[in-house]
């Protein structure tokens, strides 16, 4: 009986650590991806809720494939969310706030793009124009 509630307690622990971190994971870095943003963001504390946008946006025809925004600070109590775009798009918008009054905020934020038509037509050999089937002739 003693187990059974030690082991509830620690899934509870966990589940009640995960549920407070403000992180965003959205999508996956695949081995195509590429990073096209990694910066930390900081802003110092002030006498009103610091808020700040983030535009970022896809060069040429890729396509975001991953957004990881990561709360930096001790206690993890800043704010960061997707205003528009995100993963599918060419851009995203990422909203950032202190949680309160004379506190700031620090976000790691990531963001991965790839070309979703790259790799997929080859130069020269095409393997399907080189085994075809005619109709005789009579």
């Amino acid at each position: 009986m003693y187990a059974k509630i030690v082991v509830i307690s620690v899934a509870f622990l966990q589940l009640a650590s995960i549920a407070e971190s403000n992180d965003i994971r959205l999508g996956i870095d695949t081995p195509r991806s590429r990073k096209i943003y990694s910066e930390i963001k900081e802003a110092d504390p002030a006498l009103w809720k610091r808020t700040d946008d983030i535009i970022i946006n896809a060069p040429n025809n890729e396509l975001i494939t991953a957004v990881y925004i990561t709360d930096l600070r001790e206690y993890k109590d800043g704010e960061a969310f997707i205003e528009s775009g995100g993963v599918g798009q060419k851009s995203v918008t990422i909203g950032l706030k202190s949680p309160t009054i004379l506190r700031g905020y620090k976000f790691e934020i990531e963001v991965y793009a790839s070309d979703p038509n790259a790799g997929y037509f080859s130069k020269g050999y095409a393997p399907y124009l080189q085994e075809t089937q005619y109709a005789r002739k009579f």
